[in-house]
């Protein structure tokens, strides 16, 4: 006579843009051996004959469904953009996910591609090679992971995260993964990570990045600022270095947690200095966008 577990809806992420989640789904432990009863029935009190139930009773069964947002892209070649992939996650699957292409055409790269374990989702890079004439391209992903012993793939599949009445979200999922790759660089200088990925940032404390940047660059300096970082990491300094530039990043402790992973989200822009020998006053120059880094995996660690 005891209730062990109850549950009317139970939403899902990968229904689409179906609104009302009706359909009821139970995971419980039983505690001991010996006869159990599963009462189904509609909330409303309705039944009959015109009504039917399927009911599934077994263990669980782990897996994932994967989406990306968004479905379309126009970029210009060499540059880089981000995207959002979402794990759907079934029956207490917590693993991490390896995502890749699958027979990406040539210069095409992803960056900070893998979701951690025990998160929904992860935001990664997409560089583009750099093109003459204008091209539109079919991207496929796929992701991969180990359940249970077996190594299981999956599709990435393309999808819009659509809103309804100012409050619900939705991943619609959409036939292609379109990328327009337009002729043009907006990366002309490129910079590079030189430091060991990933980026391990103590919490509380702070961790440096190393980045190289060719010399005879038009500007004097650069100027990174993080793109929707997780709370708490932030970047405190930038100074110049032999061979380019050093990125203090620091951490919150109040806010991170150690084990957090995923990936920092970088744009970049060109400083120049004013020019203090001439005598007319000179208009503050702003930043230059020169576009967006490839994203840089990191991890908040324990603090020693």
């Amino acid at each position: 006579g005891k209730q062990l577990a109850f549950n009317d809806d139970y939403r899902d992420d990968g229904a689409g843009l179906i609104t009302h989640h009706a359909d009821s789904l139970l995971d419980v432990t039983l505690p001991a051996d010996g006869s159990y009863f599963v009462h189904l029935g509609d909330i409303q009190q309705h039944g009959g004959p015109d009504y039917a139930y399927r009911l599934r009773i077994g263990p669980p069964s782990r897996d994932f469904e994967l989406r990306i947002v968004p479905s379309s892209i126009n970029i210009r070649g060499g540059e880089t953009v981000p995207l959002e992939v979402h794990a759907l996650r079934r029956d207490g699957f917590s693993g991490e996910i390896d995502l890749a292409f699958d027979n990406a055409p040539r210069g095409f790269k992803l960056a900070g591609a893998r979701i951690p374990a025990g998160q929904d989702k992860v935001r990664l890079t997409l560089t583009v090679p750099p093109a003459r004439k204008k091209m539109i391209v079919s991207l496929s992903l796929v992701g991969r992971a180990t359940i249970d012993g077996r190594q299981v793939a999956h599709p990435v599949v393309p999808a819009e995260n659509m809103m309804q009445a100012f409050i619900w979200w939705h991943l619609v999922p959409v036939d292609e993964l379109k990328a327009v790759v337009s002729p043009g660089s907006a990366m002309k200088t490129p910079v590079t990570v030189l430091s060991e990925l990933p980026l391990r940032i103590p919490a509380g404390g702070a961790a440096s990045l190393e980045l190289g940047v060719p010399t005879g660059t038009a500007f004097d300096r650069l100027h990174l600022e993080l793109d929707e970082p997780p709370d708490g990491v932030t970047i405190e300094n930038e100074s110049p270095t032999r061979r380019g530039m050093e990125i203090i990043f620091k951490s919150d402790a109040s806010k991170t947690n150690p084990d957090l992973k995923g990936n920092l989200i970088v744009n970049a822009f060109a400083v120049k200095s004013e020019d203090s020998s001439k005598s007319t006053p000179q208009r503050r120059s702003r930043p230059t966008p020169l576009g967006m880094l490839p994203a840089i995996p990191f991890e908040i660690i324990a603090s020693n």
